[in-house]
């Protein structure tokens, strides 16, 4: 036994829950149950103590909080740690509020397991305990959440059929014994899922049909195809989707519903001529109820600061830039889940709803039905809003709608397509809305990118040298700052990086700048002033992260770049 364990056998004397001496007579048998089913399942059965006393008292010896957490479970943030890991630990994520990860027990974890834990999840670890019953109820839930997409066994030996690995003949489909191409999309939409995949390519070339994932911003390739499988897969494709099957001519985009165990998934599908084929995209979207809260995107505090101050002002516009699957939309969603309340009047327009937030009026886009952007905004402004959010500003019309809108009282939320915050008023001016209307309407930009977190399992220490760190601009750190990667491990697929963290800047439009815009505006201008009032790019918020050892300086300077 550990030294918190002796420990709370020793609190447990000292406070009449049990005699001493048959402590004694029964440890060995203790520590038999113990090394089989745990501290506190082998304490509640060699001693008969009820397991809510075993709570209360691990709750008062160690100062910890105590909770129910089965009925918390739902928004318990996932792929934190392994099912072998859960059970090792007997511990369970609950909340994550920033880097802070509440993480409930039903042992006295010693202090080295905490430790672990930490280095594991990449989170400073707020440990509850709970009581066994709980524990297991919210166990069953939780595994039901992310590991049954991981039990489902592979139907098909896609590697049999990789070209890249055959030295013989091309395999093709032949015998009746072979898989249909029915059967092989299943197989790699399966796959897809298992690895977190936000988009699978359907790549054909000459020689090849290449099939790519993207997994955390970054393509990877699964697996080459013979070229021979092309068309019947374009065709299974496109028949799911809801597409033309004999048009291959021009562009065409669809959608499918998809479920892997109790995991629903929103496929949507677009094709695209190339000049060996149709290349075909699916983006997977899953359908789960999305931990929806500001402090959770990655915000530094600083940023996270001037970005509420924003949403707190009674009108205006607030755009959100970035590429996408940047994370814009989820920023977005977050802002309205903290401002939203029973005496406001929200509603959106968007295309498409990709989630359904409470207390919130969503429209959905539907160009061939004439419902545009600007249709529907026009619409809602008949409504009575008080906070309106616009998918996109992607033309002039909808553009003057909305600084109508936020000019006679309203708060707009909206995205637009720059490389940086600065660049989304050049942009409005540039789509053709008067620079009048531009400069006395939006007050602020928020610009990010989605960069890859070291995994937390081979990540390792090293010190940089000096010439390393000039081409980032890190020149000037003291001697001896010790930056981190990771080395590349089964968890992470030896990228040596598992999950995404966000990177922000956050432009604040003053009157000062609103005298440039309204006269003639320049990038060069507003960044000069930007600076002078303390603001801070994406590239420095980025390394401010790698510094901190939540992402590599390769990472960030892979997605941004050093302006100054």
């Amino acid at each position: 036994m550990n030294v918190e364990e002796q420990q709370f056998l020793n609190a447990l004397v000292d406070r009449h829950l049990l005699d001493r001496d048959l402590l004694n007579v029964r440890r060995n048998a203790l520590e038999s149950v113990v090394r089989d089913k745990g501290f506190t399942r082998g304490v509640a059965g060699v001693f008969g103590l009820r397991e809510d006393v075993l709570a209360d008292a691990l709750s008062e010896v160690f100062k910890w909080g105590r909770m129910k957490i089965a009925v918390e479970i739902g928004t318990a943030p996932e792929q934190l740690l392994t099912e072998e890991e859960i059970l090792r630990f007997r511990a369970l994520p609950i909340f994550l509020i920033g880097l802070e990860l509440t993480m409930a027990f039903i042992d006295p974890p010693a202090r080295q397991v905490v430790n672990h834990l930490q280095q594991l999840t990449g989170h400073r670890v707020l440990p509850v305990f709970t009581t066994i019953s709980d524990f297991e109820a919210a166990m069953k839930s939780y595994h039901g959440a992310i590991d049954r997409i991981q039990a489902l066994k592979s139907t098909i030996a896609l590697e049999k059929y990789d070209i890249k690995d055959q030295k013989g003949s091309i395999p093709s489909l032949e015998k009746s014994s072979d898989p249909t191409i029915a059967q092989f999309i299943d197989e790699i939409l399966l796959r897809a899922a298992k690895a977190g995949a936000s988009d699978v390519h359907v790549e054909p070339t000459e020689d090849e049909l290449m099939i790519r994932f993207r997994v955390d911003g970054v393509l990877r390739r699964e697996i080459s195809l013979p070229p021979s499988f092309h068309q019947g897969m374009a065709s299974v494709l496109k028949s799911k989707a809801g597409m033309d099957m004999f048009e291959r001519s021009i562009p065409q985009d669809g959608r499918f519903a998809l479920q892997f165990a109790d995991r629903l998934f929103d496929v949507r599908v677009n094709c695209l001529p190339l000049l060996y084929g149709e290349k075909i995209v699916m983006r997977l979207l899953g359908r789960t109820s999305m931990m929806i809260d500001l402090d959770n995107l990655g915000f530094s505090a600083k940023n996270l600061r001037h970005f509420r101050s924003l949403l707190d002002l009674p009108n205006g516009i607030i755009l959100v830039s970035g590429p996408t699957g940047s994370g814009k939309t989820t920023t977005l969603y977050s802002a309205l889940n903290e401002i939203k309340d029973i005496s406001t009047n929200i509603t959106t327009v968007e295309n498409p709803v990709e989630y359904k937030l409470p207390l919130i009026n969503q429209v959905q886009v539907s160009s061939d039905r004439g419902l545009t952007f600007a249709s529907a905004l026009r619409a809602m402004l008949r409504q009575d809003p008080d906070i309106v959010l616009v998918g996109e500003i992607r033309d002039a019309e909808t553009g003057l709608i909305a600084t109508e809108a936020a000019l006679t009282g309203h708060l707009v939320l909206s995205t637009i397509h720059t490389n940086d915050a600065i660049g989304a008023i050049s942009r409005m001016i540039n789509l053709g809305i008067a620079s009048f209307w531009v400069s006395a309407s939006v007050i602020g930009v928020v610009a990010q990118r989605l960069v890859r977190r070291i995994c937390a399992r081979c990540k390792h220490e090293y010190l940089p040298t000096k010439s390393e760190l000039v081409p980032y601009g890190l020149a000037e750190l003291p001697e001896g700052t010790t930056l981190f990667k990771g080395k590349g491990c089964p968890f992470c697929s030896g990228t040596g990086y598992k999950g995404r963290i966000a990177i922000h800047e956050v432009f604040i439009v003053t009157d000062e700048m609103r005298d440039v815009i309204f006269g003639e505006v320049t990038t060069s201008k507003l960044r000069a002033l930007a600076i002078a009032n303390n603001f801070r790019d994406m590239y420095y918020d980025g390394m401010q992260k790698a510094i901190a050892g939540i992402t590599t300086i390769d990472e960030v300077s892979r997605v941004t770049r050093r302006l100054s």
